[in-house]
């Protein structure tokens, strides 16, 4: 699982990629479709209670299917972000998205911004209908550059891993 703590070490947007789905194999002829693979992933934004040591869930949303070429794309701008080579990046990984990311440099690390739209959560969880964009949660936190390092790399072998 992918973690990215913020500077005090009490909050964490963790993503964790669970499997790679490959789309189904079209038939040839007019009109067929294939399309590119994607990865069902997990993602929240955890507290951590200092009096039992564990990780809580502020916002765990349900099931998520990522296209491949978003999870590859977060991977480069962040590993683009630690060069140097760009002050930032904003990521949302389809126009439906349940959730993002947005990083900027700052000193000694970056400000992240971590959205939510919890209508498919509460779709799941209360059984109303999705109405995109009506329920956004946005939480923002500093993070050290050492905590974007460790995302980075574990988003990455999470990544490499699903590949092989």
């Amino acid at each position: 699982m992918a973690e990215l703590r913020n500077d005090s070490g009490a909050l964490r947007f963790t993503v964790e990629l669970v499997s790679r789905e490959n789309p189904p194999r079209s038939l040839p002829g007019p009109g067929a479709a294939g399309g590119d693979a994607s990865i069902l992933a997990t993602a929240g934004l955890e507290y951590l209670d200092r009096r039992d040591g564990e990780w809580w869930p502020f916002v765990r949303l349900p099931v998520l299917h990522l296209p491949l070429p978003a999870v590859e794309g977060l991977a480069s701008q962040l590993a683009e972000l630690l060069r140097g080579a760009t002050s930032g990046f904003a990521w949302r990984p389809a126009d439906d998205a349940p959730a993002g990311l947005q990083v900027g440099a700052a000193p000694g690390g970056a400000v992240a911004e971590v959205g939510f739209d919890l209508g498919a959560f509460l779709e799941e969880s209360a059984g109303v209908p999705r109405r995109p964009d009506a329920e956004l949660a946005l939480f923002r936190f500093r993070c050290a550059q050492a905590d974007l390092v460790r995302f980075s790399d574990a988003l990455t072998r999470e990544l490499e891993a699903l590949r092989a």
